[in-house]
């Protein structure tokens, strides 16, 4: 169609693991229910030679880890509007019943005009949660880390450390693992 997309290829070893099948064509089907411009589009899996790969909306730009990293602590005005931003998409995903789980600085894209994309639907759930735990311990929201449920709650929980990495230039847990973190004050 004349349009750049991006390709998310997977392992090798996915197409012949059922479950983790299973769980790609989740993440596809769960990602497509949100349409908004603060979340990349996903557009379909495809296989070529026995590789699998999902196509989706591509983004000029750079992860906001990465901004993070180079630029640290973001100007007042530049952070407020990456916020009001995040909070929109991540409003859009709720909306629709989408259950992030893994909101973080690299699961968010700024494009070359600062245009802000939630991405990276892999462990999205609709509905029960099955996997509690599933997810970047350092912005899992209590509940989530005492293995107790996941709720739209807990996605806000980890965009306020998302907001806080934003406005302060640090992460607000240093932790990486569901026991350091529970271990912290």
């Amino acid at each position: 169609l004349g349009q750049p997309v991006a390709l998310k290829f997977l392992p090798e070893a996915l197409g012949r693991d059922a479950v983790r099948l299973a769980q790609f064509h989740n993440e596809v089907r769960t990602a497509r229910q949100v349409s908004h411009p603060n979340v990349c589009r996903v557009y379909d899996i495809g296989d070529m030679d026995g590789l699998l790969y999902l196509s989706m909306e591509y983004v000029d730009g750079e992860d906001l880890a990465t901004s993070l990293r180079r630029i640290g602590r973001f100007p007042e005005d530049k952070a407020t509007d990456i916020a009001r931003q995040l909070c929109a998409g991540l409003a859009a995903a709720h909306q629709r019943g989408v259950l992030h789980r893994d909101l973080k600085p690299a699961n968010v894209m700024l494009d070359g005009a600062g245009h802000v994309r939630v991405m990276d639907f892999g462990l999205a759930a609709v509905g029960t949660v099955e996997d509690v735990r599933s997810g970047t311990p350092a912005y899992m929201a209590p509940e989530q880390l005492l293995g107790r449920e996941v709720t739209a709650r807990s996605d806000i929980f980890a965009l306020g450390l998302l907001l806080y990495e934003l406005f302060s230039g640090r992460r607000a847990f240093t932790a990486s693992t569901v026991g350091d973190l529970l271990q912290q004050d």
